[in-house]
């Protein structure tokens, strides 16, 4: 596709219709439509996150757990649900590839189903994606070299759950690596960076306010899992050499009134 084949399609994403609704219905400017776009599907996302979002399908898995060596006939298995299509895959195709695309939607798809409790093999990522498996072997490899873990069934067996790319990125960002340069190392969009950099800046706030591991989950919706990463990020600070930079940025953070509404909420 050429980019104006691609920006065509950016147009037409649920994003951007509702984006435009709210600019020629209600008059908002393009920053206030986006932010309210945010707010409503970050709504969503807390209220009614056990049910399928658009995009969105129901794949069966198998549950993390299940050794890599027992045929999957015999292992316990679950449903999840899996985001086959972001907003942020059209950008990144625009900015790095349709292989960048691809890379990211791996490592997205492989989070979102340990998340749930199950776990992907590389025969699953070829089926959801429409590619071969030597493609995702490839890329699998190539993320090796980015230091870079793609979670599929076989490495999660051999190696516990590894850490996730949201984690890598965060840590990324507290070595003095910008937002961009690793959103280009990485091949994910600058917008999906930041974000996971301010979920990272509230779970350090409120750990370091002493908040337990279930009340973090439940003031901020995050996974324990992801969780525990980023504890785990905090308290290798020192040790890793760059306590200094995460003081800095928690010095910067401000809990902003809509945060302090969700703080009084969630400790509920």
């Amino acid at each position: 596709m050429n980019q104006e084949e691609l920006e065509r399609l950016v147009s037409k994403s649920d994003r951007q219709l509702f984006i435009n609704d709210l600019n020629t219905g209600f008059g908002l400017s393009q920053v206030e439509a986006e932010a309210l776009y945010d707010r409503i599907t970050m709504f969503n996302r807390d209220y009614y996150g056990g049910s399928r979002g658009p995009d969105q399908i129901a794949k069966t898995v198998v549950a993390l757990g299940e050794l890599a060596g027992k045929p999957i006939k015999y292992c316990r298995m679950l449903s999840v649900n899996l985001t086959i299509l972001h907003d942020e895959d059209i950008e990144i195709r625009q900015k790095y590839g349709i292989a960048a695309e691809r890379r990211n939607k791996e490592l997205r798809l492989c989070d979102e189903a340990i998340d749930q409790g199950g776990v992907l093999t590389q025969e699953d990522l070829a089926v959801l994606l429409c590619t071969s498996l030597s493609t995702i072997k490839r890329d699998d490899a190539y993320l090796m070299k980015q230091d870079v873990t793609l979670l599929t069934r076989g490495m999660v067996e051999d190696i516990g759950r590894g850490v996730s790319h949201k984690t890598k990125a965060v840590e990324l960002y507290l070595k003095n690596y910008t937002l961009s340069e690793i959103a280009r190392k990485m091949a994910h969009s600058p917008s999906s960076v930041n974000r996971y950099l301010e979920d990272f800046l509230v779970v350090a706030f409120l750990h370091n306010e002493s908040y337990p591991l279930l009340t973090i989950r439940k003031i901020t919706k995050l996974s324990e899992r992801l969780i525990s990463e980023y504890i785990g990020l905090i308290e290798r600070a020192e040790s890793e050499g760059y306590k200094d930079r995460l003081n800095q940025l928690l010095d910067q953070f401000k809990v902003n009134e809509s945060f302090k509404k969700t703080l009084e909420v969630g400790a509920q």
